[in-house]
C-alpha cells in the first residue's frame, strides 16, 4: 500500500520557456495518469499541496488538479493538504468545494491551513495582521453556505450559496497547523486537527478548547517525531540516491527557507541536511528502500508515502520508481 503526493515542483533549470512549458505539461499529465493507474495498483490516496509564487512552480491550484483526478478515478480518496483558505474568497471557495464534492462523489478531503508566507498574502491582498479573524469567518461561512439556506455575512448582507454539496453537511474538512492557536481553532469549529509538529501541548490545547466550547470535536493527529514525508523504492540504493538525492535537496532547501523566514520551528517534515550524504544518513523524512525492505514495511501495515515526481523527476523515471513500489506492496 502507498499514497501518492504531488506538489508539482519543477526547478527552474530548464533552458527556454517552451522546454519548461513542455516539462510542466508532461508532469501534470503524469500526475493524473499515475493517480488513475494507482487506483488498481495499491494506491490508497492522492495528496495535493498548495503554494504560490514559488520559483519551482509549486502547485497553486489543487482544486483544479483534484477535479481532473476525480474525473479519471472512481474510488481513490483525494486529499488536499493543505488548502490555504485565506487566499480564497469564502463564498467562491464554498461553491468550488461543493461542485468538487459532486464531481468526486464525496471523495475529496480538505485540510484547511492559514499559510505563513508573506509573498502569498501579498499576492492575494490578504492582511496578515487580521488573518486569525479572517480564518474564523471563512470556517463559519463554509458551514453556513453548504446548508443552501440564506445567511448573512458582514459587508455582504444576505447570501445564499448553491449547489448543495453531495455530502450531507458539506465536504469533509480538517484543520492543519503547528500552533496552540491552531489547535484551539480546530476544536472550536469541531474539526479534526492535523498537526505539523510533534508537540503534546497541541493535544492538550485541543482537548481543553473542545471541553470549554462543549464541542464534540473528532480529535487530533500529532505526527511522530520521525515521520516520513517522501519515500522511494529502488533496486540499487546508491544509484537511486545519486539520481533522487539532489532533487530531494532542492525541495528541502526552499521549504526550509520559507519556514525559517516565517519563524516556524519544530515542523516534523523539515530536514537539516545540506548534502545528499547528510540526507541519507539522517534517515528521517526522506528515505529510499530496497523492494524487499519496502515489502516488509507494507506487510507490517505501513503505507508508503510516495512522491513520484519529486523535484521535477522526469515522468519516465517517476514511473519506474512507482512501479517498483507498487510491486513491493502487492
Amino acid at each position: 500500500m502507498y499514497q501518492l503526493r504531488f506538489s508539482m515542483r519543477i526547478p527552474d533549470d530548464v533552458t527556454g520557456a517552451a522546454e519548461r512549458s513542455a516539462s510542466l505539461t508532461a508532469a501534470y499529465q503524469a500526475a493524473i495518469d499515475m493517480t488513475e493507474w494507482g487506483e488498481s495498483h495499491g494506491n490508497v490516496a492522492a495528496v495535493l499541496s498548495e503554494h504560490h509564487s514559488s520559483p519551482d512552480g509549486y502547485l497553486p491550484s489543487p482544486l483544479l488538479l483534484a477535479s481532473a483526478m476525480a474525473a479519471r478515478t472512481k474510488t481513490t480518496p483525494i486529499v488536499i493538504a493543505a488548502l490555504l483558505g485565506l487566499l480564497y474568497d469564502p463564498v467562491r471557495l464554498a461553491e468550488d468545494l461543493a461542485v468538487l464534492d459532486h464531481v468526486s462523489s464525496g471523495r475529496v478531503f480538505c485540510v484547511i491551513g492559514m499559510g505563513y508566507r508573506d509573498e502569498e498574502y501579498q499576492l492575494f491582498g490578504v492582511d496578515p495582521t487580521a488573518r486569525a479573524e479572517q480564518m474564523e469567518e471563512l470556517l463559519v461561512t463554509l458551514r453556513r453556505a453548504w446548508t443552501a439556506l440564506p445567511f448573512t455575512q458582514s459587508g455582504r448582507g444576505e447570501l445564499r450559496v448553491t449547489p448543495v454539496p453531495a455530502t450531507a453537511g458539506g465536504p469533509a474538512l480538517a484543520y492543519g497547523g503547528h500552533s496552540v492557536a491552531a489547535a484551539r481553532r480546530a476544536a472550536r469549529h469541531g474539526l479534526l486537527l492535523l498537526a505539523e509538529a510533534h508537540r503534546d501541548d497541541l493535544r492538550v490545547a485541543y482537548e481543553e478548547e473542545a471541553q470549554r466550547s462543549g464541542i464534540a470535536a473528532p480529535g487530533c493527529q500529532i505526527p511522530a517525531a520521525d515521520s516520513v514525508t517522501t519515500e522511494f523504492v529502488a533496486e540499487d540504493l546508491d544509484a537511486a540516491w545519486d539520481e533522487l538525492g539532489p532533487r530531494m535537496l532542492q525541495e528541502i532547501r526552499l521549504y526550509r527557507e520559507w519556514n525559517e523566514k516565517a519563524g516556524k520551528s519544530g515542523i516534523t517534515s523539515l530536514s537539516e541536511a545540506d548534502t545528499v550524504e547528510e540526507l541519507r544518513r539522517e534517515d528521517k523524512s526522506y528515505r529510499i528502500y530496497t523492494p524487499s525492505r519496502a515489502a516488509e514495511l507494507v506487510a507490517e501495515g505501513k503505507v508508503l508515502a510516495l512522491e513520484p515526481l519529486c523535484g521535477g523527476l522526469a515522468p519516465e523515471r517517476a514511473w519506474h520508481y512507482l512501479r517498483l513500489a507498487a510491486a513491493a506492496g502487492a
